[in-house]
């Protein structure tokens, strides 16, 4: 059963998830000034909120095997990209471990693929969904995917202030030298003690 919306479905439901996500990550914000971490119910609520936003994919797109047009270059684009993000993904979230749902912060992490990047598993993220659109290629898609990078950005802000509460001038310093999403790093300007 393809469940597809129409052009006003579509924008209705992208302006709820757009909605419910700046809801979201007000709320994840106010747990890391308030707690210093995220209680249970808003990192379900986070999760959550992930999960629904995944399952929109077959609203924006029509997700069905047969409608995949494997001619062309559109569709060898979209498994690389796909393949991309997910190995971006595996292997940047293990690092994370229950840090990624806000339960703890333990130390910072800043090898691997955080050096070219301080959220290495949200572009893997990106490059995932725009893999996946792009098998289905119509502007609904393009409009599902463009949300995912509304979603890094409120869902970082809050992180950031938290982790420069915990870590200061560290984290700082990592800011400084390490791109948010993707980019080339910097050398660090401290001197080694």
């Amino acid at each position: 059963m393809v469940f597809v919306l129409n052009t006003f479905g579509s924008l209705l439901l992208f302006a709820a998830l757009f909605a419910a996500a700046i809801y979201v990550f007000a709320r994840v914000r106010s747990d890391y000034l308030t707690f210093g971490k995220l209680s249970r119910p808003i990192a379900v609520l986070q999760t959550g909120y992930f999960f629904i936003y995944a399952l929109c994919s077959y609203a924006f797109l029509d997700s069905r095997l047969s409608q995949i047009e494997t001619r062309g270059f559109l569709f060898p684009l979209a498994i690389i990209l796909m393949v991309i993000g997910f190995l971006a993904i595996i292997f940047s979230m293990p690092f994370l471990g229950r840090r990624s749902f806000g339960q703890e912060t333990g130390s910072l992490h800043t090898s691997g693929l955080y050096r070219c990047s301080r959220n290495p598993q949200l572009v893997g993220g990106f490059l995932f969904m725009v893999g996946y659109a792009l098998l289905w290629p119509a502007w609904k898609g393009a409009l599902w995917a463009s949300l995912w990078l509304v979603i890094s950005y409120l869902m970082v802000r809050g992180e950031e202030e938290h982790l420069t509460r915990v870590f200061g001038d560290e984290y700082r310093d990592y800011c400084q030298r390490t791109p948010r999403f993707i980019g080339i790093p910097k050398k660090s300007n401290r001197n080694p003690a």
